[in-house]
């Protein structure tokens, strides 16, 4: 049936009998898919372990095809289980994730009278466009990660999927407390017609689940009147398969004394067409949720039934848009499709009576095989550590072994080649090709896979772009007063209030005041999926590639293409990528350091400060230095005059004249005339005048250097006091 003719027929349906039309509409789905549910079943007992297990068609009862013989046992060999789930992994080891875009700025809102375009207001208005963006992507990011653990959820629905053709994902909102839910299902517990291509198009979708009876009499959602037409059914779930597949699981549900009792409820959300029948019902019944906002006779609403045996226990019209249930699937096509998991369970079977036969094979040779006369008796019997054999008159022998060949072994190969080629080959690191020792070939290797899993990829991507589309349009709709958000961003809070649309539009209505960088979340923002298999699938080529962008970077750096601040951002993420931590003080040195483009006159002042006391603290100058240098020449002058032999001659006419009084100069304090003379005495030749003219330049020199010294200090005394008067007073900025 199209959607337009279903959507038409149920404006007719009155609230007492819309739930028994809705049992009329899963019973209609649930037949249709009958022939899907014994194949869902039978994978998903296959991905359990049990590879020779399945349902009669006939009896409907499980039938385990292991034990058709007292002691027959089948080896599960779990190939097919580690497929999906290699295949998973390397599907989501690009990390999608959703990114906001901000709004366009048309800049034909910024030209004058004159045809003149006010580009200081036109930059201006994209810089908050960008912000608000920026704000919205973190509130989305944050209820992603935090608060929903959307990563985790799509993996089970990947794996579901996986087994089952299709999944599903249902975003829905706790209007009291103003808080976004989501709830993954499998195909047994969504019911839906499953050749539909798109879910959009889908008359119908009900949610079929097992709540507690005592739970559902106490839903203050329910009309009381009816909940005392309930029977509790205690079923796991609508489908007769599935219910099989979970009591020998799990186990029955309830018990007699009705303690423990469970009723399935469906949750069912049908588009209804607006008609003059049904315009003051959907008015009545939507004027609480503002079903009926913008809307005309003709158009499509969003019915909201809830209903359990036929007896329905609510309905309303709800302000949804589109289905709150978001499907993925591996392909597209039809919801319901040939699941992933039975495209190995062929060969996985084929292995499965290899294995277990070469396992008897080998149990068999292990005994032997003993050849008896006939007629003759003998008696074998066991006992630690060996065998006792008991015999009358010949000697028992024992048959040669026989060997297995390369034959069986040949067969798994093949077997093994064919579910690599529908699976991923290395994706658990596992049948890595002969001589692949590299970083690099392994990237290769797993590149090649991955680009192998284009389709799965692309429909992962479409399946998350509707779940955050889903988050923001119950965001716009149900976040009627301010909420805070709060992320961390290199280490540092950021606290900022999101609004939905609608309650924005209702505070400015009642001139109710709000913060003025609240941040209003709108259903149209634009939303795009971003990937994240670019550095790589293996820890070393995600170095290896950081490693290559980094060079790439410094390049454009030191030719000036690229800021500061963009290499940073660049090694910020290299260091996040291998496990450095938090960067937050790694990130602040680097804020707080110097680079030779930023020598300005004033540090250049400070650094020569610096060198100036350094060098007085060690002894390099200063009166310290200037006795070192005289007492380095003494020794110089006395190894000079031990050299040329003056010192021996004079140690001997001492010994034969008698020695006057003598009285000890320093040579830095004799005057130019006398130092010639001194030198002269040691067999150096000095000019008195040049003597003289170096003594005048040197005193010139230190009092030049004595007044740097001080400008120095009065520069440095400035700049503290100035220093000071700027340092902020401590507090926190929220």
């Amino acid at each position: 049936m199209k959607l337009s003719d279903l959507a038409t027929r149920l404006g007719y349906t009155r609230t007492d009998g819309i739930g028994q039309a809705v049992e009329d509409m899963v019973a209609s789905a649930l037949s249709r898919r009958k022939s899907h549910e014994r194949r869902w079943y039978d994978n998903n007992f296959f991905d359990d372990g049990y590879h020779f297990r399945s349902v009669s068609k006939k009896t409907g009862r499980v039938i385990d095809h292991t034990a058709r013989n007292s002691g027959y046992v089948e080896r599960a060999i779990p190939r097919a289980s580690r497929q999906i789930r290699g295949v998973s992994n390397l599907l989501f080891a690009a990390e999608p994730y959703p990114v906001v875009y901000p709004k366009r700025v048309s800049i034909e809102q910024f030209r004058d009278e004159t045809g003149e375009i006010n580009q200081d207001a036109y930059d201006q208005a994209m810089e908050n466009n960008k912000q608000i963006a920026r704000k919205q992507g973190t509130w989305l990011s944050t209820e992603w990660e935090d608060e929903q653990e959307l990563p985790s959820k799509l993996i089970d629905m990947i794996l579901l999927a996986a087994k089952n053709s299709v999944s599903w994902l249902q975003v829905y909102s706790d209007t009291n407390k103003q808080k976004i839910i989501t709830d993954v299902y499998d195909a047994f517990d969504v019911i839906c017609y499953g050749d539909v291509r798109d879910e959009n198009m889908l008359p119908f979708i009900t949610k079929a689940c097992p709540m507690d009876i005592k739970e559902v009499l106490t839903d203050s959602r329910f009309d009381e009147a009816k909940l005392k037409n309930l029977t509790p059914d205690n079923k796991y779930a609508t489908s007769e398969v599935k219910n099989a597949y979970m009591n020998a699981r799990y186990g029955n549900k309830g018990g007699e004394d009705n303690k423990n009792s469970t009723i399935i409820v469906k949750e069912t959300f049908m588009k209804e067409a607006l008609t003059e029948d049904n315009w003051k019902r959907a008015a009545k019944l939507g004027e609480t949720t503002g079903a009926m906002d913008g809307k005309s006779k003709g158009d499509l609403i969003m019915r909201h039934v809830f209903s359990a045996g036929a007896v329905t226990l609510q309905d309303e019209y709800v302000d949804y848009d589109n289905y709150p249930l978001v499907p993925f699937r591996f392909e597209p096509g039809p919801l319901y499709q040939v699941p992933f998991i039975e495209r190995f369970i062929p060969q996985n079977k084929s292995v499965d009576i290899i294995v277990t036969r070469l396992e008897k094979w080998v149990n068999a040779m292990v005994v032997g095989v003993y050849m008896q006369r006939k007629g003759e008796n003998f008696q074998l019997s066991n006992f630690p550590g060996g065998q006792k054999i008991e015999y009358e008159q010949s000697k028992p022998e024992q048959m040669q072994a026989a060997t297995t060949g390369n034959t069986p072994f040949n067969v798994l190969n093949m077997l093994d080649k064919y579910i690599d080629e529908q699976g991923a080959t290395t994706a658990g690191g596992q049948n890595v090709p002969q001589g692949v020792k590299s970083g690099v070939a392994i990237e290769s290797v797993k590149s090649t896979e991955y680009a192998n899993l284009k389709i799965p990829t692309m429909m992962l991507k479409k399946t998350i772009k509707r779940i955050a589309e889903r988050m923001l349009e119950r965001a716009h709709k149900d976040y009627l007063v301010p909420k805070e958000v709060e992320s961390i961003e290199d280490g540092e809070p950021d606290y900022f209030d999101v609004i939905g649309k609608r309650g924005f539009d209702l505070s400015q209505e009642i001139d109710k005041k709000l913060p003025e960088d609240i941040v209003v979340l709108d259903k149209d923002t634009k939303v795009r999926i971003e990937i994240e298999p670019g550095l790589g699938l293996t820890m070393m080529g995600k170095r290896d590639s950081m490693e290559s962008i980094i060079e790439y970077m410094l390049k454009l750096t030191e030719a000036g293409y690229v800021t500061k601040e963009a290499m940073q951002m660049v090694l910020k993420r290299f260091l996040e990528t291998f496990g450095f931590g938090s960067t937050q003080e790694f990130m602040e040195a680097m804020d707080d350091g110097t680079t030779k483009e930023d020598m300005t006159n004033e540090k250049i002042q400070e650094m020569k400060i610096a060198i100036v006391e350094a060098m007085r603290d060690s002894g390099a100058v200063g009166p310290e230095a200037e006795a070192r240098l005289v007492d380095s020449t003494k020794v110089g002058v006395l190894e000079t005059l031990k050299d040329v032999g003056l010192i021996d001659k004079a140690k001997n006419e001492e010994s034969t004249q008698e020695k006057p009084p003598s009285k000890s100069i320093s040579f830095k304090d004799l005057p130019p005339e006398g130092k010639a003379q001194l030198a002269a005495q040691a067999g150096i030749a000095l000019n008195p005048e040049e003597i003289a003219a170096d003594e005048q330049q040197e005193k010139q020199q230190d009092a030049i250097i004595k007044q740097k010294e001080m400008a120095l200090k009065e520069e440095t005394v400035k700049q503290k006091g100035k220093a000071l008067q700027k340092k902020p007073t401590n507090g926190v900025t929220r």
